[in-house]
């Protein structure tokens, strides 16, 4: 019996020991591929940083791509919660649930830049783009990514028929096409703010947050 539960207990230790390594590896790739980019940043590179060879590396990812999938899916996880987090407060009347949703992306991308860059890398490069019934959850970082993908864009069409069923919204499309153009304007909005935010300001005589919530006014007067 002893023995048996000090097998169990060396089994526990060995996988803990192992998830310290993955999340340390992790931690460095962030930084690597957020200041690299997805393109430039090498295994070896990564090797050398992490203080590992190339081959102790591939012992716990398959390939780069699944090293930064491995990123991916941290920042997907942070952001979900982010958007679960904004649709949990109390109702606020003919406020659509989509601009409490806007804002809690923005926040996301004040408070999470390198996440929100690596995101969007992601959609643009590695996402595939296919029906729910066609995703494959084989337990890889690349379905963990697709599946984290779908399911806040769940959430952001749940809100949209939600706010349509209140009459805040009203639109000839359906909730899942109105998730799509939204999901791309506030991407394309963040993408130009957190490229020209150091001299915002000066150049264009605002800052981020008014900007954005200009956009915001914009969308729910175009609701109407």
């Amino acid at each position: 019996m002893q023995k048996k539960q000090r097998a169990v207990k060396s089994d526990e230790r060995k996988a803990w020991e192992r998830d310290q390594r993955i999340n340390r590896i992790i931690d460095i790739v962030e930084d690597l591929f957020y200041t690299g980019g997805y393109e430039a940043t090498t295994v070896d590179e990564i090797a050398r940083a992490a203080g590992y060879t190339k081959r102790s590396i591939y012992l716990y990812f398959r390939d780069r791509e699944d090293l930064f999938l491995a990123v991916v899916r941290r920042g997907q996880l942070l952001f979900k919660s982010v958007l679960e987090q904004a649709l949990a407060g109390p109702d606020r009347g003919k406020e659509p649930l989509v601009v409490r949703l806007g804002r809690a992306f923005y926040q996301y991308s004040l408070d999470h830049p390198k996440y929100i860059t690596l995101l969007m890398t992601y959609e643009s490069k590695l996402h595939r783009y296919v029906p729910d019934t066609q995703e494959v959850d084989d337990g890889s970082y690349r379905s963990q990514c697709q599946r984290l993908s779908s399911e806040y864009g769940r959430i952001v069409t749940s809100a949209i028929e939600e706010d349509i069923g209140k009459g805040r919204i009203r639109t000839v499309l359906s909730a899942r096409q109105l998730m799509l153009l939204l999901w791309g304007q506030v991407f394309g909005v963040l993408q130009i703010i957190l490229m020209r935010k150091a001299s915002f300001r000066e150049v264009y005589q605002t800052t981020p947050e008014k900007l954005f919530e200009e956009y915001l006014s914009m969308v729910v007067k175009s609701f109407r």
